[in-house]
């Protein structure tokens, strides 16, 4: 669920704003609106928020709500020249809290037109997921995306994108054909394939390590299959063979499939969709269920794609903006033997409230992209393990906890760890996040970004010259 609006530049230094200079030469260059800490509207720009905050995430200085990518240049513009630490904010779900920061919050969240024009559909820097997915089953038409109705689009694409639709359609990066930037000099530039193909190549992967501010996205579509929705549910106590049978079958099956496992505290689900009917997806569940105790909750229900996202959407609660999230995860390309299972299972059952351990099933259509074709390095990996608190309070139980489920299934993963579910404590960050494509994208931050004016404890560094 990672969105940093693939795109900031905050820093822990407080600012404290000298003369107000800064801020009077960019009210008179933009079109949007910029807010102080004094002005009326200020504390619900800063809470605008979704979903979740972050502990020692700071209060800015200034929120600017931008009306288009002259007003992005503009305040890139500023921050250069003044030295202010700045944040760029989409969705702003930023588990690591790098979607904030003491100084200047560019906030696009109001470049939020979609534009369908045949197959193919035009994305502000603002759009969030909702927007989109309603926008597109107008037209008939769907991309890969995740569930999460509040995710910015730009920030789930930059850092990969996954979805009920990604095992047999790929990433959501790998639909991106376009894209609006504005980078570190001020300068709007337009990049795909033949244009600027190398910032193009890192944007679809790697742009949450700071190469500039998206503000639009072109992206091909698909036409809007029917789907159908499922859920099983057993007791908590039959976790060990649920996620045995899943990584015996579930991981390897048809494409059209896209089971997850998730496990709570009081009970174990494998739940998601398919593309397809209710009677072949029941078939498929219930050969993959073989040999499991029978389900104490069982929902199949077949419905149009749009209605299939809004029903999963609507499992998430996101109403909250006071919530704090700790996420970690990495990618596996081998069942886990029974003891770590085990050794997991006992882990969980003593862990804080609001937790949950999701296994995603990430073979299928992603495998036919080489991974230095993108900056998106993790395409060989056959599902990935994400462990999750949400929590009202900020607190290092729930830090501790994430990290110590991810650290107990280290030894038998790839050492890839998926950069939407930012983790601020990941030691060696920028190879787990982008593997052998680390070197590459170094390069191409040195060209487009060689001073590191978007900068965060995690944003790539450029190369040495």
């Amino acid at each position: 669920m990672r969105d940093t609006g693939g795109h900031t530049d905050p820093t822990n230094e407080d600012v404290t704003v000298v003369n107000s200079d800064p801020w009077t030469t960019l009210r008179d260059d933009i079109a949007g609106t910029l807010l102080l800490r004094n002005d009326t509207g200020f504390d619900a720009a800063v809470r605008a928020r979704p979903f979740i905050a972050h502990d020692g995430v700071p209060t800015p200085a200034a929120v600017l709500r931008c009306r288009g990518a002259a007003d992005v240049a503009a305040a890139v513009g500023v921050a250069r020249r003044h030295g202010l630490p700045f944040a760029v904010r989409s969705g702003g779900h930023c588990a690591a809290g790098l979607s904030s920061t003491s100084g200047l919050v560019i906030d696009v969240s109001l470049m939020d037109t979609v534009e369908v024009d045949g197959d193919h559909v035009v994305v502000g820097g603002g759009v969030r997921l909702a927007g989109l997915v309603e926008a597109l089953a107008a037209h008939g038409r769907a991309l890969p995306t995740g569930t999460c109705p509040t995710v910015g689009v730009s920030g789930l694409t930059l850092g990969g994108g996954w979805g009920m639709l990604s095992r047999q359609y790929g990433l959501t990066c790998d639909q991106l054909v376009r894209a609006e930037v504005v980078t570190a000099d001020g300068t709007v530039v337009v990049t795909d394939e033949r244009d600027e193909p190398d910032l193009f190549w890192a944007l679809r992967g790697g742009g949450a390590g700071g190469f500039g501010v998206v503000t639009s996205m072109t992206f091909r579509t698909l036409p809007a299959p029917r789907m159908t929705n499922f859920q099983y549910a057993w007791p908590l106590a039959a976790a060990a063979g649920v996620i045995a049978a899943w990584l015996d079958r579930a991981i390897d099956a048809p494409a059209r499939l896209c089971a997850e496992v998730g496990v709570y505290p009081d009970e174990v689900r494998i739940h998601g969709a398919m593309a397809g009917s209710e009677a072949e997806t029941s078939d498929l569940l219930d050969r993959l269920c073989r040999g499991l105790a029978q389900p104490m909750r069982v929902d199949v229900t077949e419905l149009s794609y749009l209605d299939s996202a809004r029903a999963l959407a609507g499992a998430i609660d996101a109403t909250d903006s006071s919530r704090h999230l700790y996420a970690t995860s990495e990618f596996f390309d081998r069942v886990l033997p029974a003891e770590a299972i085990d050794a997991l299972l006992r882990r969980f059952a003593s862990g804080p409230a609001g937790r949950e351990i999701g296994f995603m099933p990430w073979g299928g259509g992603d495998h036919d992209v080489a991974p230095e074709a993108t900056a998106f390095p993790h395409r060989r990996a056959r599902y990935v393990v994400h462990h999750i608190v949400v929590t009202p309070d900020a607190g290092a139980d729930a830090r501790d906890w994430v990290r110590d489920l991810r650290d107990l299934l280290h030894p038998y993963g790839t050492g890839g760890v998926y950069a939407n579910f930012a983790d601020p404590g990941l030691t060696g960050w920028e190879r787990a996040y982008y593997g052998d494509n680390a070197a590459r994208l170094r390069d191409v931050k040195r060209r487009y970004d060689p001073d590191g004016v978007f900068r965060t404890a995690q944003s790539v560094p450029p190369a040495e010259a």
